[in-house]
């Protein structure tokens, strides 16, 4: 399917849903500001079209579209309303701030803190491109800054009706595995993602060697008898993405896409790889640094 070594992340549009025509009809789709102050979408979705961006800071192809995001912006922001998600992966608002300061960027910069936000608009890698028509419904998505999405934004800015839809379509729709924590014993699951030992080595090599160490930790683990199992993030990745990874870690316990991330966001799992232990049923640690070896022999 996908070669993750041979193309950008700007090509990963392998989806593991079925598109719809998607409703922010949700109140509780709240965004924070870089005051840290809560937004809520509703207040605009449904009144005036809508131009989300998702995007992070160590995405390449994002900070190559950035100066095609700033000059929509100009060009289109009294007629829609532009908001520049930032997905809060291994991201941080100081990295964020860099990131404004060095485009220039003006629109209104958010941060989806709790993942919901790309969650409900079928989110699946950076850059994200969501438009948003005036009676809140989805006319757009896709990855590339191109033809398809300037043409939709001059239509969408003439009277915030389009009646064309280019949205992203995949047939082979996944559903996400249930977490099985046992009530007694102790159990480790790693949060981790395909790319983060290879993709981030260039922009965030800290990030990167943390990803690689985790997971060999985590077969350290394995052979000491362990019950570990890691769970990968649906971002950019694929079933052909999971067996490249374990083959080129010799990965022994199971590894299973988190498809829709709900675990990851009902864990608040924001950085990755996050391990959290559970004993007993609960979880008893959360580790996401993994310069110093995991020791859970005390926890048994």
């Amino acid at each position: 399917m996908m070669k993750f070594k041979c193309i950008t992340l700007a090509l990963f549009i392998c989806c593991f849903m079925s598109y719809q025509n998607v409703f922010a009809s949700d109140h509780n789709l709240v965004l924070k500001n870089q005051q840290s102050e809560s937004f809520e979408l509703s207040k605009i979705v449904g009144k005036k079209p809508v131009y989300l961006k998702f995007w992070a800071t160590w995405c390449k192809p994002c900070m190559e579209q950035m100066p095609h995001f700033q000059h929509a912006y100009e060009q289109y922001g009294d007629t829609i309303e532009t908001i520049a998600i930032n997905i809060d992966l291994n991201d941080d608002p100081d990295a964020v701030a860099a990131v404004k300061k060095r485009f220039n960027l003006t629109m209104p910069i958010m941060t989806d803190d709790t993942g919901k936000v790309a969650q409900h608009y079928q989110f699946i890698g950076t850059p994200f491109h969501v438009l948003l028509d005036k009676t809140g419904k989805v006319i757009f998505q896709g990855h590339e800054a191109d033809k398809a999405l300037d043409n939709t934004l001059r239509l969408l800015s003439h009277d915030g009706v389009v009646e064309k839809t280019h949205l992203l379509d995949e047939t082979h729709q996944q559903r996400a595995v249930a977490l099985d924590i046992p009530t007694q014993g102790v159990k480790a699951v790693l949060f981790t993602a395909t790319w983060c030992d290879w993709y981030l080595a260039d922009t965030r090599p800290d990030m990167a060697k943390n990803c690689v160490a985790a997971q060999e930790q985590m077969n350290t683990l394995t052979k000491q008898g362990l019950d570990v199992e890691a769970r990968i993030s649906q971002l950019w990745t694929d079933q052909a993405a999971v067996t490249e990874y374990q083959s080129k870690f010799t990965v022994t316990h199971p590894l299973t896409i988190d498809y829709g991330n709900g675990l990851f966001i009902n864990n608040k799992i924001n950085k990755v790889p996050t391990l959290l232990v559970y004993k007993d049923g609960k979880i008893i640690n959360r580790i996401t640094d993994f310069s110093s070896p995991v020791n859970l022999q005390n926890t048994r």
